[in-house]
C-alpha cells in the first residue's frame, strides 16, 4: 500500500487477495452484537438498535465489525447501515457502552414493531451469499460483557447487572 498517500492501487489489492487463506477464513468465528443507540433530544434522533455481524478473534481485544443492520420505529429495518453506524461511532454515540444483550435488543425492537430474527437472518444470509459459505456463528460474544463493563467504567458509569 502506498503509505504516504494512503491510496490503494490495483497492485495493492491484488497482493492482498493473493495472501488470503480462503480455507482458513471458512473457520473464522463470528457473532452478532447489539448496540442500543439512545434517542438524542438535540438532534431529534430516535432510539435505534444496530445489529452487527462481528468477526471474533482471540488476538484482538475488540471484534472486527462488518455488516450492520439498523432498526428504528419510524423507518423499520435499514438493511445496509454500516455507514450509519460508523457516523454514530465517530461521535462516541455508539460504542461498547451501548452493547446490550440479545434479549434487551429483542425487547427494544419488539416495542418498535420489528422482529430481531429478521435482522439476524438478513446478516447471515448476506454473508453466505457474498462469501459462498455460511459463517461459523458463536451463540454469544465471549467478550461482550467485559467490553461493555469496561466502557461504562471508562465513562464513569456503573456496569449493568
Amino acid at each position: 500500500m502506498t503509505e504516504k498517500l494512503k491510496i490503494w492501487t490495483k497492485e495493492d489489492v491484488d497482493r492482498l487477495l493473493q495472501n488470503i487463506d480462503y480455507e482458513a477464513a471458512k473457520k473464522d468465528t463470528h457473532t452478532l452484537n447489539y448496540y442500543r443507540d439512545e434517542n438524542d433530544e438535540y438532534d431529534k434522533l430516535e432510539v435505534a438498535v444496530f445489529v452487527v455481524l462481528e468477526w471474533v478473534r482471540d488476538d484482538h481485544e475488540h471484534n472486527i465489525k462488518s455488516s450492520t443492520v439498523r432498526g428504528t420505529q419510524r423507518m423499520g429495518w435499514f438493511w445496509d447501515a454500516f455507514n450509519a453506524r460508523k457516523r454514530r461511532e465517530e461521535y462516541g454515540d455508539v460504542g461498547d457502552h451501548c452493547l446490550v444483550s440479545e434479549d434487551e435488543a429483542r425487547e427494544t425492537v419488539k416495542a418498535m414493531g420489528l422482529d430481531l430474527d429478521d435482522a439476524k437472518r438478513h446478516l447471515i444470509d448476506s454473508f453466505t451469499k457474498a462469501n459462498g459459505y455460511a459463517p461459523v456463528m458463536l451463540p454469544v460474544d465471549p467478550k461482550w460483557e467485559t467490553r461493555r463493563d469496561n466502557a461504562l467504567k471508562h465513562r464513569g458509569l456503573a456496569p449493568k447487572g
